[in-house]
């Protein structure tokens, strides 16, 4: 709304307010006069009279106040042009006016909500693992100890204490949101688990197997013939003494006992047995027959015709091109007799020559009648690419013996 800057207009319902002074004054506009027309432009001709000043016509308009601190100066400052003023106030602060009497106490504010409970405390530290179980002696390591139990969670930190309620004002607003309560302290630390058990100890390794037995030494040197004494001489013959009586008739001897049965075999040619993957057996020749008694013999093989006690006894020499070691076994019906193989290894007899393995053994057994015995070979590790041969004349034989009647 407009008002007569210089008029009694102004009332506090309308525009006038402290702090705040918007005020419009309009004067009447006088009468505009027709224009004439342009004349010709005229010598100058003398300045006339200075003429009655008119009232003055202004449009004022204030577009704004800024209140300063208090004790600064007051100014206004004009801007726009023409008949229109655009007007804005400086105003200080005036001074602080005396307190007012305490007004009645407002209804209570709505309570705050609640702040956020604290954050859980941190877990308890896991119990330390238990120390490893003992080395369980002599047999392999015995278990790890098991782990120790984890400890106990750490107690959860206290809840975040509850926002402050709101101040209490006129109809009062809502009081602002307590703070989020403080983060719960760290748990404690949980215990530490208790030590793992001892492992067991650890079971006694096995035995390890018998070495293989060792080379046959060679035979030591004859000793030397010893001398032959001289012949005594004859003593004289003495006189022929009488004749004695004949003496009574003695009883007869008892006959001889032998073997019950027996039995051999053994080769006069040499040969190549055929080796060609480890540790698999492959029958040994032995084409001539020995004395028999109660056993039979067919190709490489003697068959026992009495069940009973047995002394099987052999020898094979094993000549090869390589270092190998063989197995030699006696067998009953191709199955081999364990405690009668025996293990050799071929050594050098010759830098560069021939390599060779002497098996011989000699075991009894438990046989059944018509039980088949032969003699087999193998190499214990793979031999391809070694020639293996058995000399000729006896340097492979097999011998069975009943030992009861």
């Amino acid at each position: 709304m407009a008002c007569n800057f210089f008029g009694n207009n102004c009332r506090p319902t309308n525009c006038c307010r402290q702090r705040n002074l918007i005020a419009r004054v309009t004067g009447p506009t006088g009468p505009t006069g027709p224009t004439g027309p342009t004349g010709p432009t005229g010598p100058t001709g003398p300045t006339g009279p200075t003429g009655p000043t008119g009232a003055t016509v202004t449009t004022v308009e204030v577009i704004g106040t800024t209140t300063l601190a208090a004790g600064s100066q007051a100014s206004v400052v004009q801007s726009g042009t023409g008949s229109t003023a655009d007007l804005t106030f400086f105003i200080p602060e005036g001074p602080t006016g005396p307190t007012g009497a305490t007004g009645a106490t407002g209804a209570a504010g709505a309570t705050g909500a609640t702040g956020a409970a604290g954050a859980a405390g941190a877990a308890g530290a896991t119990g330390a693992t238990g120390p490893t179980g003992p080395t369980g002696a002599t047999g392999p390591t015995g278990p790890t100890g098991p782990t120790g139990p984890t400890g106990a969670a750490g107690a959860t930190g206290p809840a975040g204490a509850t926002g402050a309620a709101g101040a209490t004002g006129a109809t009062g607003p809502t009081g602002p949101t307590g703070p989020t309560g403080a983060t719960g302290a760290t748990g404690l630390t949980g215990d530490t688990g208790p030590t793992g058990a001892t492992g067991p100890t650890g079971a006694t390794g096995p035995t390890g197997a018998t070495g293989p037995t060792g080379p046959t030494g060679p035979t030591g040197d004859a000793g030397a013939t010893g001398l032959t004494g001289d012949t005594g001489a004859t003593g004289a013959t003495g006189p022929t003494g009488p004749t004695g009586p004949t003496g009574a008739t003695g009883a007869t001897g008892a006959s001889a006992v032998g073997l019950a049965a027996y039995g051999g075999l053994y080769n006069n040619a040499s040969q190549t047995p055929t080796l060609t993957t480890a540790n698999t057996y492959t029958q040994v020749e032995l084409n001539t027959e020995m004395p028999l008694e109660n056993t039979t013999t067919a190709t490489n093989q003697i068959t026992v015709l009495e069940a009973g006690d047995y002394e099987i006894t052999f020898h094979v020499q094993v000549n090869s091109t390589t270092e190998l070691t063989f197995n030699v076994t006696a067998r009953n019906n191709t199955t081999p007799i364990d405690s009668s193989t025996v293990e050799k290894t071929a050594l050098e007899t010759t830098t560069g020559g021939t390599f060779v393995a002497d098996c011989n053994n000699s075991v009894i057994v438990t046989l059944a009648a018509n039980d088949v015995i032969d003699l087999a070979i193998a190499a214990t590790t793979d031999p391809s690419g070694s020639t293996i041969t058995i000399p000729e004349n006896g340097d492979a034989t097999l011998v069975v013996k009943k030992l009861n009647t």
